[in-house]
């Protein structure tokens, strides 16, 4: 893109800005509110976008603190010692098929077949290698020999194609790999044939819910005779049986999770580790803390050594800390709201799901209860992602006068106490939120600023496990509103479990059937190439950001922050959580 077309057609200002952003001086996101304050709008904005030739990595957040190389660590790794890890949520149990989260012991406790190195690339883990045809219909990946389960059974091809096999016929998740037509074994190998060719088709193999178990283990404590889940299966609750380093030893919910080296592991593949062998910790301990407010202290009182997201406010304070260091890099998660559409009474029509998104200051929450460490979102996806498409910020901007007059045009009117109603049915209803602490402050500016526009949104404060539960009924059986915290590293693949019209009633909270989504889904998943693939997903994005399955609100920069006495535990942007395999604590 050159200056002269720039300048002839939006002057001098816009000319240097477009420099900026080339030279990569300034991000996408400062880039776009840049040109809206130079008076561009959106479209224009998102054509200057385009011929800039939209390609860069997701910006960064603020830069690593990071002190001075010790003498303990140019002497090299400790072996043993546990590290105690602060966790932001409530944990989920430890089986990849049927959980509804996977948490950082997931990571410790599982390895999937193919992994992203810290530059985003695609490696083997499990596997050894992997290849795809030309004609992109066929997958390959080796398993080498020697390959074990903490139980000391051989993971081979054909178990590991029958692991793949089971998802299919047993996750709600596997709709995210729905291209893949049948997993085989030949020799050593696992065959990925697909019903078409597909870009994405490696994403969801690198996940969580794709990490290998010992699927003869699995389907011992997991299926009944009938060949049925079995609903009371303690798989991945009093035991689990996986390949990562480490085995799962205790799970408590609302309180701990704690995982031991496994002195048999055989090894890894995975090229950017440093240490292919044992884990040099004896153990990690992940401590549930959802009340944010006591993250940070117990890092700096030293009941923990690490910590995934303290609250917002603290991150200045534990930055300035030389004792610890703090990571801060964007996050593939997002913030919205689940509006139910088995009560079209409240949510069944778009003006009105319209006017309760005007309704919202997105930038005002992310200013107030993410400190700045996160920005709004007008769309599904957040601004970091390599799809984002800009032009949703034509929709869903703060505007309360907007607002009410969508409401009104909706059939909606003030009451004498101030509450709306329609058709003798009054505005308001239950809204359910888990119980942590920033999600419950997300839910309460929401709350009241429904209430501004007439709307009486009556909280419930849950734990993690209820909030599922009454999300995940049929019908009326679920919950009218919800506010949900999604985190993925693909949000495409995600997002198309949470709006696509075949995944009602689980995890399509909203119940929502929306025809332009289905068939952006299809689209997706039908993408040959790069360039079909970001057209489908800019269709996705708009169709949602118009049409409200969920409104979007805003999403968070992902904060890991560790004592510096803790070495190897390297969180970055590609995956969710670190690994520990390199981990060690100074002796």
């Amino acid at each position: 893109m050159g200056s002269s077309w720039t300048e002839s057609e939006f002057g001098s200002e816009v000319t240097e800005l477009t420099n900026q952003y080339m030279a990569k001086e300034i991000g996408r996101r400062q880039f776009m509110k840049r040109l809206g304050a130079a008076g561009i709008g959106v479209a224009a904005a998102a054509s200057i976008l385009a011929a800039c030739g939209d390609d860069e990595e997701p910006e960064a957040a603020p830069a690593t603190t990071q002190a001075p190389a010790t003498t303990a660590e140019m002497m090299g790794p400790s072996v043993g010692g546990t590290l105690r890890e602060g966790y932001n949520r409530d944990v989920s149990k430890h089986d990849p098929l049927t959980t509804n989260w996977y948490d950082p012991a997931f990571f410790a406790i599982y390895e999937a077949i193919l992994s992203n190195d810290p530059s985003g690339a695609t490696v083997p883990q499990f596997a050894s290698g992997f290849s795809a045809s030309d004609d992109g219909l066929e997958y390959r990946f080796t398993i080498p020999e020697g390959k074990l389960s903490h139980s000391g059974g051989t993971i081979d091809a054909e178990m590991v194609a029958e692991f793949y096999r089971s998802i299919q016929q047993f996750s709600f998740i596997a709709g995210l790999a729905a291209p893949v037509d049948t997993y085989e074994a030949e020799g050593n190998e696992v065959v990925v044939k697909m019903k078409n060719p597909w870009v994405g088709a490696l994403g969801p193999h690198k996940t969580g819910y794709w990490r290998i178990v010992n699927i003869n283990t699995w389907k011992e404590h997991s299926i009944t005779a009938e060949g049925e889940l079995d609903a009371a299966s303690t798989y991945g609750t009093e035991l689990a049986d996986g390949t990562g380093p480490f085995t799962h030893e205790e799970w408590v919910p609302g309180s701990h999770v704690l995982v031991r080296r496994w002195d048999d592991y055989p090894g890894s593949q995975t090229p950017f580790f440093e240490n292919k062998g044992t884990a040099y910790l004896d153990a990690v301990r992940w401590t549930v803390i959802t009340e944010a407010g006591q993250r940070a202290t117990q890092l700096e009182n030293g009941d923990i050594d690490s910590l995934i997201n303290p609250a917002h406010q603290d991150i200045g304070r534990l930055e300035s800390n030389s004792d610890l260091t703090v990571i801060r890099h964007p996050e593939w998660s997002g913030y919205h709201l689940a509006m139910n559409r088995d009560y079209p009474e409240y949510f069944g029509d778009p003006l009105t799901r319209q006017g309760l998104s005007h309704a919202l200051d997105r930038e005002g929450m992310v200013q107030a209860i993410l400190f700045g460490n996160g920005a709004p979102t007008y769309g599904p996806f957040p601004t970091t992602d390599r799809n984002y498409e800009s032009a949703v910020e034509q929709f869903n901007q703060f505007d309360v006068d907007l607002a009410n007059q969508k409401l009104d045009e909706a059939g909606w009117v003030r009451g004498g106490d101030g509450i709306r109603e329609r058709d003798g049915v009054r505005f308001e209803f239950r809204y359910l939120v888990e119980d942590e602490t920033v999600q419950k402050a997300v839910a309460e500016a929401v709350q009241a600023q429904f209430a501004n526009v007439g709307v009486q949104a009556n909280l419930d404060v849950v734990d993690r496990a209820l909030a599922f539960e009454q999300q995940s009924g049929p019908g009326r059986d679920s919950v009218e509103m919800s506010l949900f915290f999604w985190l993925w590293p693909i949000p495409l693949d995600v997002l198309i479990l949470f709006s696509g019209s075949q995944f009602i009633p689980v995890p399509n909270f909203s119940h929502a059937v929306e025809p332009r989504i289905d068939e952006a889904i299809a689209n997706w998943q039908s993408s040959a190439t790069e360039a079909d693939a970001q057209a489908s997903a800019s269709e996705f994005q708009l169709a949602w950001a118009e049409e409200l399955p969920y409104i979007p609100l805003m999403n968070q920069n992902a904060t890991f922050v560790h004592n510096n006495k803790v070495h190897g535990w390297q969180p970055f942007v590609w995956n969710l959580y670190p690994y520990y395999n390199d981990t060690w604590i100074e002796a």
